[in-house]
């Protein structure tokens, strides 16, 4: 028991031990590294780009960066990272002595000093590149800017005439970029480089505005000036006028319109005199000159309405008058058709709702021609009127239409009748002829009954159609009923024909077995009655029947000879 306790001791010792050797072997990694990333920031050219700085003129701003970021990678070199470097070597004492925890966090604190230090240089860089870039870029621009302003004040000078309200603006902005350049100039003197590049970026974007503003605002102020109040007094005479000779344009409500594009014109003036809002400025103008046009077009096609009105209300009343002419017409054409036809009650009754609409029309044709002749309405709103008559007077005219229609295809269904019965008539002749011919016994009795009936339909429909007034919906159901009966009529004859002529043959061809068998004598016998009882089916079937055991195939036979 004792050895065994001795040995799970060594086994645990050892396995610890392993463990240990693993956790040290990885803390000394991490040291490894943390001291290549050292020495990288230590081997960083730092001092030459701090370097760049003192060929810049070292006053004020400038001077004061220059030390700050110098001192800044001093306390880096000679304090930050020896301490960095200590660290790691306690870093390494602590694992040596199992103490992993300790090493870790301190592990741990080295590489966020390590990372604020990268975001410290990281930082300093940046601002040594802004600083030396804003002066280069301050050199570079600032002889073309000047001679920008020297020339947009000589542009200035020259069209100090036709600037108007605009001048004290210009020249207030005027003063405020060239201030801008002062104190470029003395933010520069003091080394203060990101301070004058601000000065000179807004001197820059003042004088390009201005510039551009100089260009625009001589014809923005003939418009507001001169175009629009001109544009408005010519259309306000032109209202004037059309008035005096007549118009009613009062509905249109010009004035206030008008009114308030004079308002809104003023407005743009006060704007346009402290250039606020140039850019959208000429889109408004523009936007207030569509609205004239507007107006002016709703002039134009005001005297083009009344022109037309005035073209229209003849050619209205001749119109209307041989719309008249026509249902006057067809109400007389349909008394005389009265005379053979029953007219459905719908028929008379449409043509009476035809002659009320037609005077409801001329009612509004006279009111037409009062409000153009009082000018008590737009001509505008009465050529709509008029379009709106015409419409109705061309639906009338179909309603017309479809009357005289209707009239000539009613005498088109009696002839129609007509002929149909005519060709009944002779169906049934030809129906007849073909039992003639066919020399038959006779007819069974259920044909004779529908030949009977076919005839009685033939007469009905005949007698309907001789009626007066002729009711053509009774005659149209009474032909049809006759046509239907007679075409049944027809393959009914053809039918029995046939049939007839077959059992006529079977029984023929039959007899050549008529000795065979008693029962074959007897069959033929009974089916030769049937043939002359008219039973023609049932004389095939009899014939058959007696001597199939003999010829099985008698009728197909039989059949095949007769239609060969």
């Amino acid at each position: 028991m004792t050895m065994y306790v001795i040995y799970a001791t060594i086994v645990v010792l050892a396995v610890l031990f392993t463990i240990g050797m693993v956790f040290r072997k990885n803390i000394y990694k991490e040291v490894d590294k943390l001291d290549d990333w050292k020495n990288t920031i230590l081997n960083r050219d730092i001092p030459s780009e701090i370097g760049k700085v003192k060929n810049l003129h070292m006053s004020g701003e400038t001077e004061e960066k220059f030390e700050l970021w110098r001192n800044e990678w001093d306390e880096i070199v000679g304090a930050i990272l020896p301490d960095i470097e200590e660290k790691l070597f306690d870093i390494e004492e602590y694992a040596a002595k199992y103490r992993f925890k300790k090493a870790k966090d301190i592990i741990s604190l080295t590489k966020e000093r390590l990372n604020g230090i990268e975001t410290q240089l990281q930082l300093m860089v940046e601002e040594i590149n802004q600083l030396v870039s804003s002066a280069e870029q301050n050199s570079t621009e600032i002889g073309s800017v000047r001679e920008q302003s020297q020339s947009l004040q000589q542009i200035l000078l020259n069209k100090r005439g036709s600037l108007g309200v605009t001048v004290t603006t210009f020249d207030t902005r005027m003063d405020r970029s060239r201030e801008l350049l002062d104190a470029f100039d003395e933010a520069t003197d003091e080394g203060s480089y990101l301070k004058a590049r601000e000065h000179l970026s807004e001197a820059k974007s003042e004088i390009e505005a201005l510039s551009a503003y100089i260009e625009v605002v001589p014809k923005l102020l003939v418009q507001i000036k001169t175009t629009v109040p001109q544009e408005l007094r010519q259309l306000i005479q032109g209202i004037h006028d059309m008035e005096k000779t007549g118009y009613n344009l009062e509905s249109f409500a010009f004035f206030p319109k008008i009114e308030s594009i004079s308002k809104q014109n003023d407005e743009l003036l006060g704007k346009v005199a402290t250039l606020d809002g140039i850019d959208i400025i000429e889109e408004k103008i523009n936007n207030l000159l569509a609205q004239i046009d507007q107006m002016y077009e709703m002039l134009e096609v005001e005297v083009e309405a009344k022109q037309k009105v005035a073209q229209s209300i003849p050619d209205m009343r001749e119109h209307v008058a041989q719309v008249d002419e026509q249902l006057i017409l067809l109400m007389e054409e349909t008394t005389q058709v009265q005379l053979s036809y029953r007219l459905a009650e719908e028929e008379i009754t449409f043509q009476e709702i035809i002659k009320k609409k037609l005077n409801e029309l001329m009612t509004q044709l006279q009111v037409i021609v009062d409000v153009s002749e009082n000018k008590s309405q737009t001509y505008t709103s009465i050529l709509d009127m008029v379009e709106e008559w015409r419409e109705q007077v061309k639906q009338i005219q179909i309603d017309i239409d479809k009357g005289k229609q209707a009239l000539y295809d009613l005498r088109q269904d009696e002839l129609k009748a007509k002929e149909t019965l005519s060709q009944l008539r002779q169906k049934m002749l030809e129906s007849k002829r073909l039992l003639q011919k066919s020399n038959i016994p006779g007819l069974p009795s259920d044909a004779v009954d529908h030949l009977e009936k076919s005839e009685e339909k033939l007469i009905l429909a005949a007698k309907q159609l001789e009626q007066v007034p002729l009711e053509m919906g009774r005659v149209n159901v009474l032909v049809e009923e006759a046509l239907a009966c007679v075409e049944e009529n027809e393959s009914k004859m053809r039918e029995i024909v046939e049939s007839a002529q077959l059992a006529e043959r079977v029984i023929q061809f039959a007899n050549r077995y008529r000795n065979r068998s008693e029962k074959a004598r007897i069959g033929l016998i009974q089916a030769e009655e049937m043939f002359r009882e008219y039973e023609y089916e049932e004389a095939i079937e009899c014939a058959y029947q007696a001597v199939r055991e003999y010829d099985p195939s008698i009728v197909e036979k039989v059949s095949e000879q007769f239609t060969a």
